[in-house]
């Protein structure tokens, strides 16, 4: 009896797998893409590092791009979800989202625990927060004794510095007493003394030229001059502004307004220095001697 109702046991589950097959299936869809981002973050813009199942992680690596087929939803990091993926070795890498579908690794250093071993890819540049590798420091060895003169004090003759940990065999004469040496004077420029610099109060403008002039003013055929009405008008006098009430416009030089004084003899005229400008130069028809 026991038997049968064996056999009827088993014949119940295989009529039920073949009635609904899908109950014996595991359907793997792909991980929906990440709807919160933090390039907007605090912590993401000044490149904090995060914690992710109690250690730290830090922004290591280029960007990549979410693969629904491999990444998936591990935690979380002040409100913003983090990934990992199933296909490299567990706790190693985790991915913070950002915009436009794009993935920014954060790596755990290899260090402590890790020290020494390889995870599923190189790992990325050194972060300024890893810390100093493990394992004893090797010491550089001392070097050569040196021969260079020593820097003496201002006044007084250098110094040559023989190294204390290399006897000599040569046997030291007795001591003779010697007058003493008188020292030459030294050509060594003594150090500048600081001069006190004032960072307030107002500046006080030299009283040198700003500018030199080489040789006199242009004379006879050098003569700076302009052609207008059919005359030439010499270089008179330096720029001046414009007197509204005694000058008034008589032409166009080349683009340069022409100006004359009111009720005067025509014998000088000012040309503008630039377009629409408030300064102009006396010209005059007395051609400059030679």
């Amino acid at each position: 009896m026991y038997r049968r109702a064996l056999v009827a046991t088993f014949s119940l589950v295989v009529a039920v797998s073949a009635a609904n097959p899908a109950a014996a299936q595991s359907v793997l869809r792909p991980t929906p893409q990440p709807i919160v981002t933090a390039e907007n973050e605090p912590w993401y813009l000044s490149g904090e590092p995060i914690t992710y199942a109690g250690n730290l992680y830090y922004p290591a690596g280029a960007q990549v791009f979410f693969n629904p087929n491999e990444m998936v939803r591990s935690g979380f990091h002040m409100g913003v979800p983090l990934y990992t993926r199933t296909t490299i070795e567990p706790f190693s890498v985790v991915y913070v989202p950002l915009a436009g579908g794009r993935m920014q690794p954060y790596e755990r250093p290899r260090a402590g625990e890790l020290a020494g071993t390889s995870g599923s890819r190189p790992p990325a540049a050194a972060t300024p927060y890893e810390p100093a590798p493990d394992g004893p420091v090797t010491a550089q060895a001392p070097g050569p004794p040196s021969l260079t003169p020593l820097l003496a004090p201002f006044g007084q003759e250098p110094v040559t510095a023989r190294s204390p940990d290399i006897p000599s065999i040569e046997r030291a004469a007795p001591a003779q007493p010697q007058a003493p040496r008188p020292v030459a004077p030294s050509t060594r420029r003594p150090p500048d003394v600081p001069r006190a610099v004032g960072t307030s109060g107002r500046a006080v403008p030299s009283a040198q030229p700003t500018h030199t002039r080489i040789g006199g003013r242009p004379q006879g055929i050098n003569a700076i001059f302009v052609e207008f009405r059919g005359q030439r008008w010499y270089s008179a006098g330096r720029a001046q502004p414009i007197d509204r009430t005694r000058m008034e416009r008589v032409g166009e030089y080349h683009g340069f307004d022409v100006w004359s004084e009111r009720g005067g003899d025509g014998a000088q005229i000012y040309l503008a220095v630039t377009q629409g400008g408030s300064l102009v130069v006396p010209y005059s028809r007395t051609k400059p001697r030679d």
